[in-house]
């Protein structure tokens, strides 16, 4: 019985954000030629797009860092206009050079059950010229319920971008069925938190679905 509640909660909490029909698209063209090294540092975040319609931060950044350990993601953003927070997951490189532009990246929680404590999302290069623009976007799939989750990132050097960089990023979006107007241009309005967290937070940007055995 314990098992069906959790497994009617878990379906109606899923279906709040997959709310695509369907699969992931398929076929989609990323990136030839990915250059990782050429995409380090940072990168601001000037337009979005989330198929839940849910836009909850702004001042978003993006950048890889290195440490020891590996390769790392750093998401960081200002909720609300009130608390910054940021999450940082690691970075899997692909081996073979004909999918160097697609990334998985995995975030990690450690005070999280066990079946949740490691969190991999796939993280696609659409587009990029390195030192002006990147489209990039991820993509969860239920089975749950047959639908889907998209996020895009129309990412810029500068905090904002020009519009021959954005003609260019929008571009690839075509394949997604993604329209201009379905763009949300990033609020750089309030980017002096009056919080910052010094944890960890769970990332935004990415859904996941949770596989329940009834």
């Amino acid at each position: 019985m314990f098992q069906l509640f959790l497994f009617i909660i878990l379906a109606t909490s899923c279906h709040c954000y997959f709310t695509s029909p369907g699969k992931c698209p398929e076929g989609v063209t990323l990136q030839q030629d990915f250059r990782l090294a050429e995409f380090f540092g940072t990168w601001h975040q000037a337009f979005h797009y989330a198929s839940d319609h849910q836009h909850l931060s702004n001042c978003s950044t993006l950048e890889l860092q290195t440490q020891s350990s590996g390769i790392y993601l750093n998401i960081s953003r200002v909720d609300r206009g009130l608390f910054h927070r940021y999450s940082i997951g690691a970075l899997e490189i692909p081996t073979s050079l004909d999918n160097a532009a697609k990334l998985d990246v995995t975030f990690t929680f450690k005070d999280a059950p066990r079946r949740l404590m490691k969190r991999q999302y796939p993280f696609r290069v659409l587009a990029t010229n390195y030192n002006y623009y990147a489209t990039v976007y991820t993509c969860s799939y239920s089975p749950l319920i047959d639908k889907h989750y998209i996020y895009v990132w129309l990412l810029s050097r500068k905090p904002s971008l020009n519009v021959v960089s954005k003609e260019l990023a929008m571009k690839p979006l075509q394949q997604l069925g993604i329209k201009e107007e379905d763009l949300i241009k990033e609020d750089t309005s309030n980017c002096s938190p009056k919080y910052y967290e010094d944890v960890k937070s769970e990332p935004v940007t990415f859904r996941f679905p949770v596989v329940v055995k009834v």
